[in-house]
């Protein structure tokens, strides 16, 4: 009975990557150009209409998810993300869906992308057209980032770069702590918990699965960082600090699993 039941987790995993990606491609090829013509052509339009769709896309991805039994989620301090605006989201990163679990809480999500999602057919027309790619100079990342976040949007961006390896330290970068201070926007960390997400982490292969569970992700709303207490301090100074400060509000609550 377990073998079954861990090739069913395999085949609705298997499904539920296909589902996104071709759902991502109908979505970029379909709705892109409607949504287009519903802004007026405006590029600023677009991207507000065709980033409340996608919070809805990835929350109905989330509720598939769910609903056949490929993973759970709970969210501590949920109702602290329904009026975020014009913040800095940072949070750990476990597993391949913590982007896509992010998307779906949060309605007004800006992000920082891996530039080599541009060449993914799937996704690609969504990265270019909504995010912003770590490829291009980092001064225009931020400026980008801030103009995102003065409009309202909140950015999306993980300290590690990558996701975290098992049973290895923590790596925070200082570029989560950088747009914050440059923008002048408070950070809200979240923590992902729950149990291994083998066949999601870093290196893990396609075909592996938990031997004995479904996908748990245990979220919890951290309270926010002020970048106030920086104003003033230079700024490799003070990114050092506040990235520090992110990496600890995290690691207590790790420590409190």
């Amino acid at each position: 009975m377990q073998k079954i039941i861990y090739i069913y987790r395999i085949a609705v995993k298997l499904f539920s990557f296909a589902f996104f990606g071709l759902c991502s491609l109908g979505l970029a090829l379909g709705l892109f150009p409607i949504m287009h013509v519903l802004a007026g052509f405006s590029e600023k339009k677009f991207k507000a209409i065709a980033r409340r769709f996608n919070h809805w896309y990835f929350k109905v991805f989330v509720n598939v998810m769910k609903t056949i039994r490929c993973i759970s989620v709970n969210v501590e301090n949920k109702e602290q993300l329904s009026n975020i605006k014009s913040k800095v989201v940072i949070a750990n990163h476990p597993s391949l869906l913590d982007v896509v679990i992010l998307f779906s809480l949060i309605p007004n999500a800006d992000c920082i992308v891996k530039g080599s999602l541009i060449e993914n057919k799937f996704i690609s027309l969504i990265v270019r057209n909504l995010y912003i790619p770590n490829t291009i100079p980092f001064d225009e990342q931020m400026e980008r980032a801030r103009q995102s976040m003065e409009e309202g949007n909140n950015l999306i961006i993980f300290p590690e770069g990558t996701r975290s390896r098992p049973g290895q330290p923590w790596e925070f970068k200082k570029g989560a702590a950088r747009f914050a201070l440059y923008s002048e926007n408070d950070v809200v960390p979240i923590f992902f918990g729950g149990n291994e997400k083998i066949g999601l982490r870093k290196c893990d292969k396609l075909l592996q699965y938990h031997p004995t569970e479904r996908y748990q992700y245990n979220l919890k709303v951290l309270p926010q960082i002020s970048v106030a207490p920086y104003k003033g301090v230079p700024m490799t100074k003070s990114a050092i600090k506040l990235t520090e400060k992110m990496k600890m509000a995290l690691e207590q609550e790790l420590s409190n699993v």
